[in-house]
């Protein structure tokens, strides 16, 4: 028989048996240094039973609104699969819990990192229980999916903490909670710019550097170039214009989160293979805009630590390391922020090499 490496409380110890058994799930829910802790044992699924909650609740001040996903871990006899796709076996009933995010104010310490000033509680936002369908299918049940809503338009302040309560009304007993601060601080595009142009440069492998300024508690930076162009379909003396675009994702950088700026570099093939694959073959007249978004999207460092610890988990393999930053429970309550964004000028001459290598992959442009 396996035992705990360290000596632990017997609730810690169900904690990472569950853990443990529900490794594969918890990387299935994943979607941004710290400890994390393992505890080898020999599960049991006759062990005496203990709630757990999984909590997934990421803030962004740029949205309209927020939600956040609470379910059961749950212990049963027979195959774990069967459960999960019991509407009742994974989720709380309709009004059992109240969800509430709370506003605490906050001061910035030396590393960066939000304090309680200790003064009393300057917000509460109440989330509400809906059902939404919009779900993929899978290994869980997937028909609908409860879902806790809260409209915070212009309600969140990147100056305070944010702790997530959860209460069973039954009772009024705290099932769970978590905190997180959110990204904060202004981004600055240092390149490309709209004077060098979102160009690609180079002897052999052709680059566009990307740089930005790095903002407050922000920890994994994913850079995502949108190129946009237009649709020309023409019918007798009718000309219908339609607009799109492509994302081209960049790659990941792990900020050390006390440099000033980060950089990556996109590869002139990657840009050109992708509007090619998406685009395919040429059947309509395109014409390309003669602008780029840049999207610098940028998650905590809780959420970071989770997205790595649910990438090191196989389909096959649960893993012991699921990172969570969920008291008495499971999962990660964290914030993001995805709507960063930069338009740069990129070359609009035809004779341009830019619009010659679009023109060369024979997909209408």
């Amino acid at each position: 028989m396996e035992v705990c490496r360290s000596e632990r409380n017997n609730n810690a110890c169900m904690k990472e048996r569950l853990v443990a058994r529900f490794g594969v799930w918890m990387q299935m829910m994943a979607v941004c240094l710290l400890s994390l802790v393992s505890c080898k044992v020999d599960f049991s699924p006759n062990a005496a039973w203990q709630e757990y909650p999984v909590v997934y609740g990421i803030l962004d001040q740029d949205d309209d609104t927020s939600y956040i996903r609470i379910q059961k871990c749950y212990l049963g006899e027979g195959g774990q699969y069967g459960y999960g796709n019991v509407f009742d076996s994974i989720n709380y009933p309709a009004g059992s819990l109240r969800v509430v995010v709370l506003e605490w104010p906050a001061w910035q310490d030396e590393n960066g990192l939000l304090q309680r000033t200790g003064a009393p509680v300057s917000d509460s936002l109440v989330f509400n229980y809906v059902l939404s369908s919009d779900k993929d299918s899978g290994s869980f049940f997937s028909e609908a999916q409860p879902l806790y809503v809260c409209r915070t338009a212009g309600l969140l302040d990147s100056s305070c903490l944010y702790q997530l309560v959860v209460t069973k009304v039954s009772s009024g007993d705290t099932l769970c909670t978590a905190e997180t601060a959110l990204i904060g601080g202004n981004m600055r595009l240092h390149t490309p710019n709209n004077t060098t142009r979102f160009l690609f440069s180079g002897s052999g492998r052709k680059t566009c550097d990307i740089q930005w300024s790095t903002v407050d508690r922000g920890r994994r930076y994913m850079p995502m170039v949108r190129f946009r162009y237009r649709d020309f379909i023409i019918e007798g003396l009718d000309t219908t214009i339609t607009y799109h675009h492509i994302d081209i994702p960049c790659g990941t950088v792990l900020s050390s989160m006390t440099s000033q700026s980060e950089g990556i570099s996109l590869g002139e093939s990657l840009f050109l293979n992708t509007i090619k694959d998406q685009l395919k073959d040429y059947v309509v007249n395109r014409n390309p805009v003669d602008t780029v978004d840049i999207y610098i999207k940028v998650c905590s460092e809780d959420l970071s630590a989770y997205i790595y610890s649910a990438a090191q988990s196989s389909s096959s393999t649960p893993s012991l390391y699921s990172y969570s930053n969920i008291n008495k429970g499971l999962g990660v309550f964290a914030s993001r922020r995805t709507h960063i964004m930069f338009h740069v000028k990129a070359p609009g001459e035809a004779a341009s090499q830019y619009r010659k290598n679009l023109k060369e992959l024979n997909v209408g442009f």
